[in-house]
């Protein structure tokens, strides 16, 4: 049994060995140098324009201070490079960055050299450009009356008393030059490390998250009062990285009826209300489409590098809302994404045609586009639904433990279980408020608790399936059971209940702030569904817990380890093709039955996985069978 184990872990660790590493890199940690670079470069492409005049610079003591920065960056840029051709792009960016300032080049020439360079920059370090959590308009009113209203004034016009004290003055944030080339990344730089030369200082002490919502809100300011039209198909990502400028040339190509108010109303509402689904999934298939065309132009890598992003940034942020609405066709645009990424990496052209056009199909249809969402019956089947997987396993724990006369070991089963409710809502709580988690981070947590949940479950049922033989040698079971259920044993059995509960209340909580979103005003209907859902799982956990405890021993435990097998392939397979969505491994689909419900999925890494679990299981019990008479020889001694 012992050798059947070690096959299952290593064939587990080969396969994720085997895959590519993940495709989006770890971004560097907050006020870094990577970070600087970027700063930099916007500082030099707002305040160049700033400062030319007819092809000249008006103040000279300024051009050299902006000379200098574009040196700074450059230097900066190729300290973090070391050696290597794999930085040669952005060296190349950089020092066409400095080589135009020091040609005292037009503004847009420099203005497109530094966004090049910065775009550059922001690949090769994996640098984050948006917050991880959508701004809070009441809390950025806040800390800007607290922190720079004394400076910049409180309409952002920098006319108070202590500006007119500063030299140079503090930037007026309302001027239509400033605002031009201005966004709120370049705002969040700013505070993160001040501005040199200047009264600005940092304001590196503000959390992430505060320091992007003073961002935000300065950028509101600057439209305060403007006329607004929206919506606007831009995402969050888009209106945190762009400038004005380049937010009103996005919604000119995109066909706003009133580009100049749709550029206000993103400034103004957008950045501080949720998207509505709809812009999400046509940034998606704008993505997907931008995918297409790099495989086309013979840049495979890029194109799955886009693929993946138009997943993670696009779909998966709405994935939980699409979910809640109608579950099938949402798992068809995921598979759809699978086989794209997997004929992208086999250089299949004909395939990734066909997939980026069925994709694009799918997400123009949109999951559930145009059917009303019934409140009640969608909370109602969520509930039910990811409540019945937690409490078949606790359910078939309890009734083990019962047939096995140790109900006071039961204890540490509701003990795990227990837990993993409050669990699951901080966690969700601690993601959503506190914890910056980018989506493909979201994905590999996700992954890596069904893993860990796997491993347990295929840990516990190798000790159910030792037990099938039970009926023979009930005696020399019983007399055994304390060497069994030992400590160790026990919370082993609290930490299995605690990962199958605390993974489907983390996904439980996500999908009901979705309904709730999708269903304004219908909280209660919301609440009804989920009680009634809560009540018919307890039901069905109950009428199991009696209807197994009446099956003889040998097949109690026959179903039981049955249950246990099923359950850890359910979670080994939802692991890896989580680890596939988001980059970790690569897609490998093959020709066999999608069972979404069951973590089965047409792709060659998960399935080996499952395999695998499946014939140690099976060699396992055939093994036990045939120390069948061994075993029923020594109970007769026993006896």
């Amino acid at each position: 049994m012992k050798f059947i184990f070690k096959i299952a872990r290593a064939a587990l660790l080969v396969g994720t060995a085997c895959a590519r590493p993940p495709a989006p890199p770890a971004g560097p940690v907050e006020g870094s140098d990577a970070e600087r670079v970027v700063a930099l470069l916007d500082y030099v492409s707002g305040d160049y324009a700033l400062n030319a005049r007819e092809g000249a610079p008006v103040n000279r003591a300024e051009y050299e201070e902006q000379l200098r920065f574009a040196a700074d960056a450059r230097r900066l840029a190729d300290r973090l490079l070391g050696a290597g051709a794999d930085g040669e792009p952005l060296r190349r960016r950089m020092a066409e960055v400095e080589s135009r300032v020091r040609a005292q080049a037009r503004p847009e020439a420099v203005a497109e050299a530094c966004r090049a360079a910065r775009e550059e920059a922001i690949l090769r370090f994996a640098l984050r450009t948006t917050p991880a959590e959508r701004p809070s308009l009441a809390r950025a009113q806040a800390l800007y009356a607290e922190s720079c209203a004394v400076c910049h004034g409180a309409t952002g016009e920098a006319d108070t008393e202590r500006a007119a004290q500063l030299d140079p003055p503090p930037a007026r944030f309302r001027s239509p030059d400033r605002l031009r080339d201005l966004s709120p990344f370049r705002v969040y730089n700013s505070l993160t490390f001040g501005v040199p030369g200047t009264a600005m200082a940092s304001f590196e002490s503000l959390s992430p998250a505060d320091r992007w919502n003073l961002a935000f809100y300065v950028m509101r300011l600057g439209h305060e009062g403007e006329a607004k039209r929206g919506p606007v198909e831009l995402t969050l990502a888009e209106i945190a990285s762009g400038s004005d400028r380049e937010l009103l040339q996005s919604l000119i190509r995109h066909g706003h009826p009133d580009p100049p108010a749709g550029v206000a109303y993103a400034r103004q509402e957008a950045a501080f209300g949720e998207t509505p689904a709809g812009i999400g999934l046509d940034r998606t298939r704008r993505m997907i489409r931008q995918a297409r065309q790099a495989f086309a132009d013979g840049r495979p890598d890029d194109a799955d590098r886009v693929a993946i992003d138009a997943y993670l940034q696009g779909f998966e942020p709405l994935e939980a809302r699409l979910r809640a609405r109608d579950p099938r066709a949402t798992a068809e645009v995921e598979g759809a994404f699978r086989d794209l990424r997997a004929a992208i990496s086999r250089g299949d052209a004909a395939g990734v045609e066909g997939h980026a056009l069925r994709l694009d199909a799918l997400l123009a249809a949109g999951p559930g586009r145009g059917r009303p969402v019934v409140p009640f019956v969608a909370a109602f089947l969520i509930y039910l639904r990811e409540g019945l997987e937690a409490a078949l396993l606790v359910g078939a724990l309890l009734a083990g433990l019962r047939r096995l006369g140790r109900p006071d070991a039961r204890r540490y089963v509701h003990a795990g279980w227990l837990a993993a409710l409050p669990a699951g809502l901080a966690t969700w709580w601690l993601f959503q408020r506190v914890v910056s988690v980018r989506a493909d981070e979201r994905e590999l947590v996700e992954a890596g608790v069904a893993l860990l949940a796997a491993v347990v479950l295929f840990s516990v049922s190798f000790w159910m399936i030792s037990k099938i033989e039970a009926r023979r040698w009930t005696g020399y079971l019983r007399r055994r059971l304390e060497d069994s259920l030992n400590g160790r044993r026990l919370m082993l059995l609290a930490g299995l209940s605690f990962l199958a509960v605390y993974r489907e209340a983390a996904e439980t909580v996500l999908f009901t702030q979705a309904l709730l979103l999708e269903a304004r005003g219908h909280a209660a209907h919301v609440g009804a569904g989920a009680a009634a859902g809560t009540l018919a799982v307890v039901a069905a956990a109950a009428l199991m817990s009696r209807t197994v405890t009446r099956l003889p021993m040998g097949a109690f435990f026959a179903v039981s380890s049955a249950l246990l097998c099923a359950l850890a392939i359910s979670f080994a397979g939802s692991g890896i093709y989580d680890l596939v969505a988001a980059g970790y491994l690569a897609p490998r689909p093959v020709a066999f039955p999608e069972i979404p419900w069951m973590g089965i999925h047409p792709d060659l890494t998960g399935l080996l996985v499952q395999l695998t679990i499946v014939a140690a299981i099976v060699g396992a019990a055939l093994t036990t069978l045939r120390r069948r008479p061994a075993e029923a020889g020594r109970s007769a001694q026993d006896r």
